[in-house]
């Protein structure tokens, strides 16, 4: 599923349209962006909560087109591997979202 040709990968096709929905609701247009289910490179095991732009300190990335950008970086240095566990992503997300303020929303 994420053999990586932009015109059929279903990923890419759900984070343009997606995407391009959100964005208009969003006034600085920058996504945090998890993976979850593969090993990093250089990591020892299996990482169920990474950014996948390399910077857990700052996840985020400018529109939709550098989402799909990063996503297509993080296939080429992340070896998928199951089983995923939702859990460990979903705690890091509420977690991101407790920390904005009005303002940053």
């Amino acid at each position: 599923m994420h053999y990586w040709n932009p015109e059929t990968n279903q990923y890419v096709r759900a984070i343009r349209a997606v995407g391009n929905i959100l964005q208009s609701y969003d006034c600085d247009k920058k996504f945090p962006l998890y993976g979850f289910g593969g090993k990093v490179e250089h990591s020892k095991g299996v990482n169920h909560c990474f950014a996948m732009n390399g910077n857990i300190f700052d996840p985020e990335v400018h529109g939709i087109e550098n989402v799909i950008a990063t996503y297509q970086n993080s296939i080429n240095r992340v070896a998928l591997f199951g089983p995923t566990w939702f859990s460990q992503i979903i705690h890091q997300v509420a977690g991101y979202c407790e920390g904005k303020t009005a303002e940053e929303s």
